[in-house]
């Protein structure tokens, strides 16, 4: 209004009589400064309806790309009513609303879509994780059963060895026992048989009763010798033989089996024994077994030495060790005995003897049961032989005179 009222002014101005072209221009320059103007007020009112909408869509447009659909272009009613009698820029505003909540719509229902996907993912996460749980722990009782089936087996193999060793032994054993009776029995009846053919040549007078007495005599005594030690062979082998174990002298056991005395009697004379003996030297052990390996020892030397056997103890300090070597100048050993030297039953005597093969067998036992070691061979050119006990020292001691008794 005040615009046109001041078109209308300055028109009847210049409308009035005026002096030549003065007013003319002055009319041109008041027309033009209307223009001016109006289209100011254009602008304004074109950038208050039209680019403020339209900076505020822009605005908006940038908010709801960076995810933010809260933002309101337009706040009033939508109706397709209002749609139809809006003009251009409203219609645009009104359509940009409509897809701004559109969006908002398809967000919320995909955020629905994933959180109901996510909770099925979760659900089926889960009862993988348990079906895993579930065939760990399978898995881990059939590696038990199968740690346990394979200690079975190894049980059951080990167990089959033992039986199959058993067996062996079994049959080993039957064995022994079978050919240890036929060789006892044997060996029981040799002495039998000239005790009974000596009471029937006296009975008959063909012999003196001193000559049957003294061979009965003779007989008896091998045949308590064969009885004992086939009952010291079965102690050994059952291990019940028992040891009374004490600090003995090795010199003085050794004498002892001479009996004070430094001879042996045999078929071709006199055997004498020559001894060089520690008298300090001690070991632990039985006596009496002692006595009896050394004595089978000695006695088998005596069997087949021409005139002497020598007795000497060397001490090995070093080692702790007290060696006992029994040396006869006889024929040596049989080269097919050696290797079965102190096995049962292998004997080899002078024509006209007889041995039970036993005794070697029985001293290597008892000197082992003292931690012992035996051995023997023939001497260095052919003449005689050695064997060789030897046992660990127990203590060494001052000279003393005392004799076990």
């Amino acid at each position: 209004m005040a615009v046109a009222a001041l078109s209308s002014g300055a028109v009847a101005y210049y409308l009035q009589p005026a002096n030549g072209e003065s007013r003319a221009a002055d009319l041109l320059q008041m027309v033009m400064m209307i223009v001016v103007a109006v289209m100011g007020v254009l602008g304004s009112l074109l950038a208050v309806f039209v680019l403020m909408p339209l900076k505020k869509i822009g605005q908006n447009a940038e908010q709801i790309a960076r995810g933010n659909f809260e933002v309101h272009v337009y706040d009033g009613k939508l109706t397709k009513g209002k749609f139809k009698n809006s003009d251009e820029l409203s219609r645009l505003i009104m359509a940009f609303e409509v897809m701004r909540r559109k969006v908002i719509e398809v967000d919320a229902n995909l955020n629905k879509q994933i959180k109901m996907k996510t909770f099925d993912l979760q659900r089926v996460n889960d009862e993988l994780v348990e079906k895993e749980k579930v065939l760990q722990r399978t898995n881990a009782k059939l590696i038990n059963q199968s740690e346990e089936m394979k200690k079975v087996n190894e049980q059951l193999s080990s167990k089959n060895e033992e039986l199959l060793d058993a067996n062996a032994k079994m049959q080993k054993l039957d064995k022994m026992k079978t050919d240890f009776i036929l060789i006892a029995a044997h060996e029981l009846r040799t002495p039998i048989q000239p005790i009974m053919g000596s009471v029937r040549l006296a009975e008959k007078g063909l012999i003196s009763n001193e000559q049957a007495w003294k061979t009965i005599v003779t007989e008896a005594k091998r045949l308590s010798t064969v009885a004992t030690y086939i009952l010291d062979v079965g102690k050994i082998e059952s291990g019940n033989i028992s040891y009374d174990m004490k600090p003995l002298s090795v010199a003085q056991l050794v004498e002892r089996i001479s009996s004070s005395s430094t001879k042996f009697a045999t078929q071709d004379g006199v055997i004498s024994i020559k001894m060089d003996l520690d008298e300090n030297v001690k070991i632990m052990g039985d006596k009496e077994r002692l006595v009896q390996a050394f004595a089978n020892i000695i006695d088998n030397a005596a069997k087949f030495a021409s005139g002497t056997i020598t007795i000497q103890t060397v001490n090995n300090y070093d080692e702790g060790r007290v060696e006992v070597k029994i040396e006869d100048d006889g024929p040596g050993i049989p080269e097919e005995i050696l290797p079965l030297l102190f096995n049962k039953f292998v004997t080899k005597t002078k024509e006209n003897e007889r041995g039970t093969g036993l005794g070697l067998f029985i001293s290597k036992a008892i000197v082992e049961a003292h931690s012992g070691k035996i051995s023997g061979g023939n001497n260095a050119g052919g003449k005689g032989a050695t064997f060789t006990v030897s046992f660990p020292i127990h203590e060494k001691e001052a000279p003393s005179m005392s004799v076990i008794e």
